[in-house]
C-alpha cells in the first residue's frame, strides 16, 4: 500500500498536465513556444526540460571536489581539490529538435550511463499552455570489481547464500520532467522519479522514490542563480541528509559552465539519490562544476 501511494504522489503531476495541457497539435500556428526556460540540459545534479538543439552534438565534463568543513580543512585541503573527486565525462547526440540521447562514464563504481530525453510538450508564451514536459530514461551499469563475498553471506530469504550476478551490476532511473518560465528571469520544475536498483542492502527496497525541485533566476545579461533540492521517499536508513547545491550558471549559445556549493558526492540520479549527502548543518560541503559544451553538424 505504501509503494502504490508514494507512486500515485510522483505521478499525480504528470497526468494533471497531461490531462489539463492542450496538445501542442492544436495550437494555432501563430502561438510562440517559450525559450531558454533552462539553459543547460542538467541543474547541477538534476535533469531540465532543455533538450539538446537539432544537429548538435556535445561534450559534457561534471567535477565534484572532496568533502571539507567550515573549518581548518578548508585550508589544508584547499576547498577539497586535494581530495579524491568523482568526475563524469559525456557525448550527446540530438537525433531531433526534442529528442537526445547521451553516453556518459564515471570514476564512482567505474560506471557507464546511457540516457535519452523527449520533450513532450513545450510550454507557450501566451500560457495557454503554462508548462513543458519531457521525459527521461538513464540506465547504468557497474564495471568495477564486486567485493569479496563473506562466508555467512546470504539473500534476503535468509537461505540462499548470497552470489553476485552480471544483472546485480544495472540500475535504471525514469523521471517526468515539469518546468515553467514564470517570468522573463525565473524558471521553475519538478522532478517525480524512481531508480530502480538490481542490487540493495539487505531490508531496502530495490526502487527508489524522489522528488527533486529546482528554480533558475538571471540576474545577468548571462548569469543565472541556480538551486536545486531533492526529497527522497524511502531507502533513507540512519542520518540521511537529502541533496541540496545553489550555484552560479554561466552561459552562451555554445557552452554553459556551472559553479556550486552543495551536499552531493555522486553526480548521475543512481548515486546521487541513494547515497545520503553531506550535513551541511555541521558546516560540510563540498564544491563542483559543471561544463558543456556544444557543437554543430551539417
Amino acid at each position: 500500500m505504501k509503494t502504490k501511494i508514494t507512486l500515485l504522489i510522483l505521478t499525480m503531476p504528470l497526468w494533471t498536465v497531461l490531462l489539463m495541457g492542450q496538445d501542442e497539435t492544436t495550437v494555432p500556428s501563430q502561438r510562440e513556444f517559450v525559450e531558454q526556460t533552462f539553459t543547460a540540459t542538467t541543474l547541477i545534479n538534476t535533469q531540465t526540460t532543455k533538450v539538446m538543439p537539432a544537429k548538435s552534438w556535445s561534450f559534457e565534463m561534471q567535477h565534484r571536489f572532496g568533502k571539507v568543513g567550515i573549518d581548518s580543512s578548508m585550508v589544508q585541503e584547499f576547498l577539497g581539490l586535494d581530495l579524491p573527486a568523482t568526475v563524469r565525462f559525456a557525448f550527446g547526440w540530438s537525433i531531433t529538435d526534442r529528442l537526445h540521447i547521451k553516453v556518459g562514464r564515471t570514476n564512482y563504481q567505474k560506471t557507464y550511463d546511457f540516457e535519452g530525453k523527449y520533450l513532450l510538450l513545450r510550454q507557450t508564451t501566451d500560457f495557454s499552455i503554462p508548462v513543458s514536459v519531457a521525459l527521461f530514461f538513464n540506465a547504468a551499469v557497474r564495471t568495477e570489481r564486486f567485493p569479496n563475498v563473506p562466508a555467512n553471506a546470504y539473500f534476503a530469504d535468509e537461505a540462499t547464500p548470497f552470489a553476485y550476478k552480471s544483472s546485480h551490476r544495472l540500475s535504471y532511473n525514469t523521471q517526468a520532467i515539469i518546468s515553467s518560465k514564470i517570468t522573463d528571469n525565473f524558471s521553475m520544475q519538478l522532478n517525480p522519479m524512481i531508480i530502480y536498483q538490481n542490487l540493495v542492502p539487505r531490508y531496502y527496497d530495490n526502487y527508489t522514490a524522489v522528488l527533486a525541485t529546482g528554480l533558475r533566476y538571471k540576474f545577468g545579461l548571462r548569469t543565472s542563480f541556480i538551486a536545486e533540492y531533492a526529497y527522497v521517499f524511502n531507502n533513507r536508513g540512519r542520518d540521511f541528509f537529502d541533496p541540496f547545491s545553489l550555484g552560479i550558471e554561466m552561459g552562451t549559445a555554445g557552452h554553459v559552465f556551472q559553479v556550486f556549493v552543495g551536499n552531493a558526492s555522486k553526480i548521475i540520479e543512481q548515486h546521487a539519490y541513494t547515497n545520503s549527502g553531506l550535513n551541511m548543518a555541521d558546516g560540510q560541503f563540498l564544491l563542483g562544476f559543471n561544463l558543456q559544451r556544444y557543437f554543430w553538424r551539417k
